[in-house]
């Protein structure tokens, strides 16, 4: 599981490293660290204002408490879910 934030491509910096992309798919950007890999974002060409990052890598990720669970039917069967949050079997709006 990781925790992802979307938010306006035109607010994300990245401050420090370099971020380097590579198309999974055809309509699929993934960011990773140039220097370490670590997976950084997400960009879809249908959403083309909207860069997803992953939480763990903001400096401080407890600013931001999450809003719903999504993909939950790809979810491994011993996951709980155990909050009070919506669930979406796959992304919001599908």
């Amino acid at each position: 599981m990781v925790p992802w934030g979307t938010f306006a491509r035109e607010v994300v910096r990245i401050t420090r490293g370099r971020l380097s992309e590579y198309r999974s798919s055809a309509q699929v950007w993934r960011g990773f660290c140039a220097r370490c890999g670590t997976s950084l974002t997400y960009r879809h060409e249908g959403r083309p204002a909207e860069i997803d990052v992953t939480l763990a890598t903001l400096d401080d990720p407890t600013r931001l408490a999450p809003e719903m669970h999504l993909w939950v039917r790809d979810r491994l069967p011993w996951v709980s879910i155990g909050d009070q949050l919506p669930q979406h079997a796959e992304a919001a709006g599908s």
